[in-house]
């Protein structure tokens, strides 16, 4: 349990230490009283947290699979612990709005009860951050734990991965190349933000939300409004660049001319955002009165954000009402499926739903020719029949917590359509959507269809935390965990 402790010790130490820039920057605004309480969560939380990693310092060793998996839900259930703590003293929240924001931040689904006319910059930053280093923990998590272990059918090269799911989870420097690229991804952002006018406390937050796939804006009114059209496209690539594994970014440096060969998912996912560009323009230009050249560019601009937000499971808009120009159910299908698979976006992933379509293909062959032997493969990756396995278990139990939890939302706070959404939303950690899909305000979409901030505090809190938290953990870990039997019998 050593190993257990000390990686949830580490990961809330991370959360920690971005206080110290939030505080700098609520110096920066005159927030003393805010910088005040930032600093005395940072040292209160350092204190206990030097004191663990001391105690604990030579005696942890490469842990069970079990227990690294213990560790992992662990990490996602105790950080947005402290995370809430500290927004229940920061943005004087009660305990389930502030559990509900730090999730929903940790998760890098965006949801959110903060009101951002009057919020401290202070406040804010710190809200952005957590969200960019939730983005961070997912990516961690999904290579040195769950693509390890091959939950949900996920695979990978054993030269980029590790063959045993707690080899080196205890050393920094296991993680310090995926946080140099992720930080250099965050930089490049910020830059093409910058060059296109927009200030640059606003750039950095921007630049951290877009690396992360998140869909916390840092300001109140639509986006274009606030930074404009060029600096919204900009945010579009870093969103696209988002969709990508994290392995096939590092090929745009080292392999330029190949970064497609045998990468089906990429090609995939490409050609998804062009679709939808194309798809979203001419709604666009079409509400917008008519195809002149400088409507017919703006929507393009306005399209391809859009796109690459959905297929991110960002589910930001440029102004409110883009996203819905298709049918809800398109829209909710994208979110659902998400994009690649060693990323930051949520959903089930491309990867998951080809590899389905192939194998039903050649299944579907076989009624014709039973002897057949195929080789399956998705790009370069074999398709076999254990990883199938995974793939339909992760997909079965997907649209059961979808469901259920769509079932649930809808007995305690919502009508039937907003619970479908919001449940879709949460498990593929874009929450965003959930308001974009909303229908014209009325009395009976006022009650129908709430708000995150109006929503019952005692169990659809409780239920969105649940179900963001299981979609970020790609499901089956959780129900691993889970399995009292094995504990009991150690």
């Amino acid at each position: 349990m050593g190993g257990v402790v000390f990686l949830i010790t580490i990961s809330v130490s991370g959360l920690l230490a971005l206080l110290v820039p939030a505080v700098l920057v609520a110096i920066a605004h005159s927030e003393i009283e805010l910088a005040t309480e930032m600093l005395l969560l940072f040292a209160v939380g350092a204190f206990v947290a030097v004191a663990v990693v001391t105690a604990l310092s030579g005696r942890v060793k490469q842990t069970e699979r079990a227990f690294t998996y213990l560790a992992l839900v662990g990490v996602w259930t105790v950080t947005p612990v402290i995370g809430a703590i500290i927004f229940m003293v920061l943005a004087d929240l009660h305990l389930m709005p502030a559990w509900f924001e730090a999730v929903g931040a940790l998760t890098t689904s965006g949801a959110s009860v903060l009101v951002r006319e009057n919020a401290p910059k202070g406040l804010l930053v710190w809200r952005t951050m957590t969200e960019w280093y939730g983005g961070f923990l997912t990516l961690a998590s999904i290579i040195h734990v769950l693509a390890p272990a091959g939950f949900g059918g996920v695979q990978g090269s054993s030269r980029l991965l590790s063959t045993n799911p707690g080899e080196g989870l205890f050393k920094l420097q296991t993680y310090s190349t995926l946080a140099l690229q992720y930080s250099l991804m965050t930089g490049l952002i910020f830059l093409g933000l910058m060059l296109f006018g927009v200030k640059p406390l606003e750039a950095v937050m921007l630049g951290m939300i877009s690396a992360a796939t998140g869909g916390f804006l840092p300001f109140s009114g639509p986006l274009e409004e606030n930074i404009g059209r060029g600096a919204a496209t900009i945010m579009a690539f870093g969103l696209c660049l988002g969709t990508m594994s994290v392995f096939w970014r590092r090929q745009i440096l080292r392999r330029p001319r190949h970064i497609f060969q045998n990468n089906l998912e990429a090609k995939i996912v490409v050609a998804v955002i062009v679709a939808l560009t194309i798809a979203y323009a001419v709604r666009i230009a079409d509400v917008s009165g008519g195809p002149l050249r400088g409507t017919l560019i703006a929507a393009l601009q306005e399209g391809f954000f859009t796109a690459c937000s959905l297929v991110a499971t960002s589910g930001i808009e440029t102004r409110p009402g883009v996203i819905a120009l298709l049918p809800s159910i398109v829209v909710l299908a994208i979110v659902f499926v998400g994009a690649g698979v060693y990323s930051t976006t949520g959903g089930v992933k491309v990867f998951r739903i080809g590899a389905m379509w192939i194998y039903t293909v050649a299944e579907l062959n076989r009624l014709i020719y039973p002897n057949s032997v195929d080789r399956l493969k998705f790009g370069d990756l074999a398709i076999e029949r254990q990883s199938m396995q995974a793939i339909w278990t992760y997909f079965i139990i997907a649209i059961l917590v979808v469901g259920t939890g769509a079932m649930l939302i809808a007995l305690t706070a919502t009508g039937f359509e907003a619970a479908i959404v919001m449940s879709v939303a949460f498990f593929s950690n874009a929450s965003p959507v959930y308001d974009a899909l909303r229908p014209i305000a009325s009395d009976a979409v006022v009650s129908d269809w709430p708000s995150f901030q109006t929503l019952p505090q005692s169990v659809t809190y409780l239920l969105a935390i649940a179900i963001m938290t299981i979609g970020r953990l790609e499901v089956l870990v959780i129900f691993a965990v889970l399995n009292i039997r094995y504990w009991y019998n150690r």
